[in-house]
């Protein structure tokens, strides 16, 4: 995905509703599924909450390319 060709705000709305919803679900499973073992497809069998951590750390990779968009000059 090009993220230049993509404008700063609507990114960040999207980015924001897809956080909020992801976290409603964790928090709505969580503790309780901590320790499930899940498939993910390109990194195998992990519990549900490495998924979380390795969702968080990516969240992160998100928000600096989100706020580098933002610093672009229009």
């Amino acid at each position: 995905m090009q993220y230049p060709s993509i404008p700063a705000a609507l990114a960040l709305e999207t980015f924001s509703a897809m956080r909020k919803w992801n976290l409603r679900l964790i928090r709505s499973v969580m503790p309780a599924a901590a320790g499930r073992t899940v498939t993910h497809p390109e990194r195998g069998t992990m519990t549900f909450q490495t998924i979380v951590e390795t969702m968080a750390g990516h969240d992160l990779n998100h928000l600096a390319r989100l706020r580098r968009i933002a610093e672009m000059p229009a």
